[in-house]
C-alpha cells in the first residue's frame, strides 16, 4: 500500500528509538501509591472511598465529576491513608487519593485476569460504551479525552467513515506504542474492531509511520490471521506531528478539519494503539485502565539502561527513576514525554497518571537553547507549522498585547507541536510565546461564551416571568 502523509507543515527530528528493541518489563508496586483525581481531560474526579477504607486492584475509589471526565480505579490492593492536594509534575496542587499497598494483591470481583485472548465482539453497542466508561478508558496518545464520550458523537454530528488507529509514534525517542504493538497486536486489532464495531461499522485505518517496519509487518500478520473486515494497516511517510488528530485525518481522508472543529467533522475519529489496547482489556475481560507503558530514554543513556516499562498508575516519578538505575550524570533535564511536546519535570515526587509515556534524559548539549537573535523574516516557521499558522506573526501580536489580532490570525489552533521553534534559525522562543498567547486567547473566547450563555439564561428567565396579554 502506498506510504501517505499529511500536506502541510511538519518538521523531520532525528529518530533517536533508542529503546526500541527493550522488551516491556513489568514494575514491581512500590509500597505507596498516589493516585490523581485529574488524570483525563474535563473535570477531576469525585473520591467514592474515605481514609481507612480497605480497597481491591481495580475498585472504583472515583467517580466522573462532569459529562468530560472519567472513573478512576485502585490500582493495587491496600489501604487509603489520606485524600489531600499534592505537587503534580508542574508543582500544582490536585487532589490524590493515597493508598499504602498490600503485600498480596486482590482484584475485584469481576475482571478476568488471564492472558486468553476473546475474539467474538459484543453485539450490544451500549454496552460496550458502558464498560468502557465504567472502566475509565481515555485517550492515550496524548490528550487523555475520555473515549466513550469520543465513540459517541453528538446528535447532529456526521456519521464515522474512518477510524484511524494512531500507531504513528512520530516524536523522537518514544517507543512504548511500538512495542505493544509488536507485543500485543492481537489486543490492539480486537480493540479497534469494537470501536469499529461501536461506530458502525466504518473502514479502520491501523496507521504506522514506515520507520517502524517491523510493526507494520507485525500488524499486518494478525490482522490476516484475526481475518476482521473492512480494515488494513496503512503505512505513513516519517514526518512530525503525523500522530495529531487532524494531520492523520488530512493524511488519510484527504479531508481538512475546520478551525475549532473535531475529526468527527469530516467524518473521521481518530484513537491512538494503547487506547484501542485500553478498550480491549475494558470490553472483553472488563478491567480498568490501571496500567500504561513507559519508556525510560535520553541521549545521555547507553542502551543497556533504556527501558519500556509497563507501570501502574498512581507510582511516584522518583520510585521509577530509582529503580531503573538513577539519573544520568550527564542528565541536563528530565522530560515527561517526547522532546517536541513533553513538558520538564519540575517535581520528581509527583506520580504516574494515565498519559505517561517517558521519562526523557536529555544532555546539555541537545537542551541548550540557541541565543535568540533578530527575526530574518526567512518564513521557516511558517513552511514548517502543521495548522498552516504563521509563528512569526503570532509572536509580534503576543508582545504587542494585540489579543483580538490573534484570535483572527486563529492561534487558537496552535497544536503546541513544537515545529516552529525547531525550525527557527534565530532562536526565538516561538512555542513558549505561541503557547503563552493561545491561553490568553482561549481564556477570553471561554469568558465571552459563559456571558453569552449567562445573558441567553437571563433573557429566557425574564421572558418566562412576563405575564401573556
Amino acid at each position: 500500500m502506498k506510504r501517505i502523509t499529511f500536506s502541510i507543515g511538519g518538521v523531520h527530528p532525528q529518530d533517536a528509538k533508542f529503546a526500541k528493541d527493550r522488551p516491556i518489563e513489568d514494575l514491581p508496586l512500590p509500597k505507596t501509591l498516589f493516585v490523581s483525581m485529574a488524570q483525563h481531560l474535563g473535570a477531576p474526579a469525585k473520591p467514592v472511598v474515605a481514609v481507612g477504607d480497605h480497597v481491591l486492584t481495580g475498585q472504583v475509589i472515583a467517580e466522573p465529576g462532569g459529562f468530560i471526565s472519567a472513573f478512576v480505579h485502585s490500582p493495587a490492593t491496600g489501604t487509603v491513608k489520606s485524600i489531600a492536594p499534592r505537587a503534580d509534575l508542574a508543582g500544582r496542587p490536585v487532589p490524590h487519593i493515597e493508598i499504602e499497598v498490600d503485600a498480596e494483591e486482590q482484584w475485584a470481583p469481576g475482571i478476568d485476569t488471564t492472558p486468553d485472548l476473546i475474539t467474538a465482539i459484543p453485539e450490544d453497542r451500549q454496552m460496550m460504551l458502558d464498560r468502557i466508561k465504567a472502566c475509565g478508558v481515555v485517550g492515550l496518545g496524548g490528550a487523555t479525552f475520555p473515549t466513550h464520550v469520543k465513540l459517541n458523537p453528538a446528535p447532529g454530528s456526521p456519521a464515522a467513515e474512518a477510524l484511524l488507529i494512531n500507531g504513528s509514534e512520530c516524536e523522537p525517542f518514544l517507543t512504548s506504542d511500538y512495542r505493544l504493538m509488536l507485543e500485543s497486536p492481537r489486543e490492539i486489532i480486537v480493540g479497534a474492531a469494537i470501536m469499529q464495531k461501536i461506530l458502525g461499522g466504518p473502514r479502520c485505518y491501523i496507521c504506522i509511520e514506515d520507520n517502524k517496519p517491523e510493526a507494520i509487518r507485525v500488524m499486518r500478520a494478525t490482522l490476516a490471521e484475526l481475518g476482521y473486515g473492512n480494515m488494513v494497516v496503512q503505512p505513513l511517510m516519517k514526518k512530525y506531528p503525523q500522530g495529531g488528530e487532524k494531520q492523520l485525518t488530512q493524511a488519510v481522508m484527504r479531508r481538512e478539519v475546520g478551525s475549532g472543529a473535531l475529526p468527527i467533522s469530516v467524518g473521521a475519529v481518530v484513537q491512538n494503539v494503547t487506547t484501542a489496547f485500553a478498550v480491549y482489556e475494558a470490553v472483553q475481560k472488563n478491567k480498568p485502565l490501571l496500567t500504561n507503558i513507559l519508556t525510560i530514554t535520553g541521549d545521555c543513556l547507553p542502551v543497556e539502561a533504556q527501558h519500556n516499562y509497563r507501570f501502574r498508575i498512581g507510582m511516584p516519578f522518583s520510585y521509577i527513576v530509582s529503580y531503573a538505575g538513577g539519573i544520568p550524570e550527564k542528565a541536563a533535564k528530565i522530560v515527561s514525554g517526547g522532546p517536541m511536546m513533553g513538558r520538564a519535570i519540575a517535581n520528581l515526587e509527583a506520580s504516574t497518571v494515565k498519559g505517561s509515556s517517558a521519562i526523557l534524559y536529555l544532555s546539555e548539549s541537545t537542551t541548550a537553547r540557541w541565543t535568540e537573535t533578530a527575526c530574518i523574516r526567512c518564513g521557516r516557521c511558517s513552511e514548517a507549522c502543521p495548522m498552516g499558522l504563521e509563528p512569526f506573526l503570532l509572536n509580534r501580536l503576543y508582545k504587542a498585547g494585540l489579543t483580538d489580532e490573534l484570535e483572527k490570525n486563529a492561534v487558537q489552533d496552535c497544536i503546541e507541536c513544537g515545529c516552529c521553534l525547531y525550525s527557527c534559525p534565530a532562536g526565538i522562543p516561538l512555542l513558549d510565546n505561541v503557547r503563552q498567547a493561545k491561553l490568553q486567547v482561549m481564556g477570553i473566547m471561554r469568558a465571552r461564551a459563559a456571558a453569552a450563555k449567562a445573558a441567553a439564561e437571563a433573557a429566557a428567565a425574564k421572558a418566562a416571568e412576563t405575564p401573556k396579554q
